[in-house]
């Protein structure tokens, strides 16, 4: 009889790496293989493949065959189909969502503490404050179906937002504070319309850093680095299986 993977190690494995990929620390070029993880957790396989196949059906890396995984690369017209799509659905979260004055303190301590952590050239903590402003104007409307719309976009937008950070961040900081103060003085439809023009300033944006690098030679496949392993990921890693 095999006894079933403890989930606690499968979960813990999923985190890990998902953790990875959104701060960035991993990328399109590197091959990420179930040995590579498997070592640098000190686990077997199986959980590492659990991990990684969640992922891939979460939208972050994409499986190729005796290949190994990759983090999703956006293409161009991936980037188009993400940004219209935002569009659509955020400028309608915008005109229908529950106004308060506590949503407006949410919107408002999201924008400082994006500028804040932007002026600290802190790309990580700015990519969650800026997640979270949009997050917060999701959850604030009453659309169910749209606010799960969303929600299962999140995890793809925040490879993207990591990739904005050089590029439109101090645009978006001064977007969102102009969209949280025509909110507050009770104009949705105006928050709308700077809504609409902040997600198509910044896929414009995106657009030209992503055809600028595709027109470049691809870089070598590597494994991420075995460098990487410290004193830090040692303390996160799951513990070792008994198998």
């Amino acid at each position: 009889m095999r006894l079933k993977i403890a989930k606690s190690i499968t979960q813990r494995s999923y985190e890990l790496i998902r953790a990875q990929i959104l701060r960035g620390e991993l990328n399109a070029s590197q091959r990420l293989t179930e040995a590579y993880f498997a070592k640098l957790f000190g686990i077997s396989k199986s959980p590492i493949r659990e991990a990684l196949n969640r992922l891939e059906a979460e939208g972050l890396i994409t499986i190729q065959p005796r290949r190994g995984a990759f983090v999703r690369d956006f293409s161009p017209r991936d980037t188009e189909e993400i940004y219209e799509m935002r569009e659509i659905l955020e400028t309608s979260a915008v005109r229908n969502l529950e106004l308060n004055a506590k949503t407006i303190a949410q919107l408002r301590a999201a924008v400082d503490a994006a500028e804040a952590h932007l002026n600290q050239n802190d790309r990580e903590k700015y990519v969650c404050a800026d997640a979270d402003f949009h997050r917060i104007l999701a959850q604030s409307n009453p659309n169910s179906r749209l606010r799960k719309v969303l929600e299962s976009m999140h995890d793809q937008m925040l490879i993207l937002r990591h990739k904005t950070f050089a590029l439109s961040g101090r645009n978006s900081v001064k977007q969102h504070r102009e969209i949280a103060q025509a909110l507050e003085q009770g104009n949705r439809e105006a928050a709308a319309q700077l809504m609409s023009e902040h997600i198509r300033a910044v896929r414009q944006s995106l657009l030209e850093d992503i055809q600028q690098k595709h027109a470049q030679p691809a870089p070598p496949e590597i494994e991420p680095s075995s460098a990487r392993r410290g004193p830090k990921a040692e303390r996160n890693a799951p513990a070792p299986s008994n198998r």
